[in-house]
């Protein structure tokens, strides 16, 4: 594993609103990890971060939601990015040995620990946990636990996938798999299906499950068929409200196992009648979105004002501006450089190349004083063209003498 961030609020020493975790021996807290396709990129990593956390019903730059302060939060937003070398292999081997296991086994509960972790993921960034499960699993047998034990603790683990063709109905982890019917980039034999019982019963989305005893559930939705995460939060779009039931369930419940004295599970019934209670399809999606925001307490987390909000909104602006001037230095640092560079090695071939004179001669003219020698007499003295000049000049008469004779 490379670097773990953490979603935190804006400052004018961090515009980005995100932080490096580099400590995790003791990190104990609920979180939810947020994967990219593109876990190379700083702005799509940070992206996702902000895309769960608004899920959440937190406030983000994009949408007051329920208001809640993120500073203030019980859980924790994570983004994972990884070198440009990386290989698929050794990102979940990585994050798996590095921080998931460690955090998974840490204490005495480990159903309990399981709870805390809660994953969300967008088109192949659905792949990296697919790939981590099938190695926890292994994990877990290497350490003796039995095959219903191990299905028990990694049922307690969440899983919302959006916008992905990833198999996810053979996952032990409780999940949900949302996409767009009319995205051609994931259109697959279960868009296909979903497609047809829309059609036949007249509905602008389906909820299931692809095997009865299966704890991952798919809800299908017939949207614009843009492949961009963003447009599951345009407003207006019916996905919205499921995607936001999903997740505030999910890690509503894992902030409520931190508290109480009683273990609550999760499983995909309930996840399922969740996002049914939520359907845009029977109810305006703004009442459903104020329901939700209603019932989510997230153990009494601070929230912002709309006044306060008002002004994280105008400050949101001063530090676009902050990080564009911010990439604009770093752009025109990276040129000077550059051309730097390329003057030195320009002035090394000089060198390598003329005489010492010639050399003088050609980096004085250009006006680079300082990579002179201060030699005192090279501009008296004849340049290597005029030189040469003398020479073809000589030649040329040497070689017209010897024809005359």
């Amino acid at each position: 594993m490379n670097t773990l961030y953490k979603k935190c609020e804006k400052s004018l020493d961090n515009p980005y609103g995100v932080e490096k975790i580099e400590d995790l021996s003791n990190y104990d807290k609920p979180f939810l990890l947020c994967i990219s396709p593109q876990d190379m990129i700083d702005k799509s990593v940070f992206g996702i971060i902000k895309e769960g956390a608004r899920a959440a019903r937190v406030r983000t730059s994009d949408e007051y939601a329920s208001g809640f302060k993120i500073d203030e939060m019980p859980i924790d937003f994570l983004g994972i990015k990884y070198e440009p070398k990386s290989i698929k292999d050794s990102k979940t081997v990585n994050l798996l040995n590095d921080f998931i296991y460690p955090f998974l086994t840490r204490g005495d509960n480990i159903l309990s620990q399981a709870r805390k972790i809660n994953f969300f993921t967008y088109c192949n960034g659905t792949t990296i946990y697919k790939e981590l499960e099938k190695r926890l699993i292994e994990k877990l047998r290497e350490d003796n636990y039995q095959e219903d034990q191990i299905k028990e603790i990694i049922s307690q683990i969440s899983l919302v996938s959006i916008g992905s063709e990833v198999d996810t109905s053979k996952l032990y982890a409780t999940s949900i798999t949302i996409k767009d019917v009319n995205d051609r980039e994931v259109f697959d034999e279960v868009s296909k299906y979903a497609l047809k019982r829309m059609d036949t019963l007249n509905r602008q989305s389906i909820i299931g499950k692809l095997r009865s005893k299966a704890n991952s559930i798919i809800y299908v939705y017939n949207g614009t068929g843009e492949h961009e995460l963003k447009e599951y939060f345009k407003e207006g779009n019916i996905v919205k409200t499921a995607l936001c039931a999903a997740v505030t369930y999910l890690l509503e419940n894992s902030v409520l196992n931190q508290t109480s004295e009683q273990f609550i599970p999760i499983s995909s019934d309930t996840l399922m009648k969740t996002v049914m209670r939520h359907n845009a399809e029977f109810e305006p999606i703004e009442d459903i979105l104020s329901r939700i925001d209603n019932n989510i307490k997230y153990n009494g987390t601070i929230k912002y004002t709309k006044e306060e909000d008002k002004l994280l909104k105008e400050l949101d602006k001063v530090y676009k501006k902050l990080i564009k001037t911010q990439r604009m230095l770093e752009s025109t640092s990276n040129e000077l450089n550059k051309a730097n560079e390329d003057k030195q090695k320009l002035i090394s071939g000089i060198r390598e190349k003329t005489s010492d004179i010639a050399f003088e001669q050609i980096v004085v003219g250009s006006g680079m004083w300082q990579n002179a020698r201060r030699n005192n007499d090279f501009m008296n003295q004849k340049t290597d063209r005029q030189i040469r000049e003398e020479y073809e000049d000589l030649l040329s008469q040497n070689e017209s003498k010897i024809i005359q004779k």
